[in-house]
């Protein structure tokens, strides 16, 4: 598996925001298309926020995740991974913590010290990956994610 810039692979820019379109926002926002996911998905850089990264396997696009400036408007914290997301049939793989860590990686190359996630349903996975728990909190489309920090050595 490798890990690749979207900005260099933007052929998978329609995988990448039909997964995050249908994981992380069309059953919790109406104010958001998927065609308005899919221009958020392909405006990504690879030196500022928001990047955007593929997994590729096999030359398929198996998975995604993002570096952004902020996943909860509630919260000032930054830079933010969000949108993770492995398609099935390769989950438990290693392909989401390959991803997560070369999130890490830029996150500390850009000159970030933390770096910061939400999530509604995987604190566990989480922890087990050495994340620390900052808190529980409230976003405005009531959910209740908790955060989770990880310090970059």
């Amino acid at each position: 598996m490798r890990t690749e810039y979207l900005a260099d692979h933007i052929g998978f820019a329609d995988d990448a925001a039909k997964w995050i379109y249908n994981a992380f926002i069309r059953d919790v926002r109406d104010d958001l298309s998927y065609e308005q996911v899919l221009a958020k998905v392909k405006n990504c850089g690879k030196f500022q926020l928001p990047i955007r990264l593929v997994a590729i396997l096999d030359g398929a696009c198996v998975g995604t995740v993002s570096i952004t400036e902020n996943d909860l408007q509630c919260r000032d914290y930054m830079p933010w991974l969000a949108a993770l997301y492995v398609d099935e049939p390769f989950r438990g793989k290693g392909i989401g913590e390959g991803l997560i860590e070369r999130v890490k990686e830029i996150a500390k190359s850009l000159g970030y010290r933390e770096v910061y996630l939400r999530t509604e349903h995987a604190s566990d996975y989480y922890r087990k990956l050495g994340w620390q728990f900052v808190e529980a909190c409230e976003d405005n489309f009531n959910l209740k994610p908790d955060v989770f920090k990880f310090v970059l050595g």
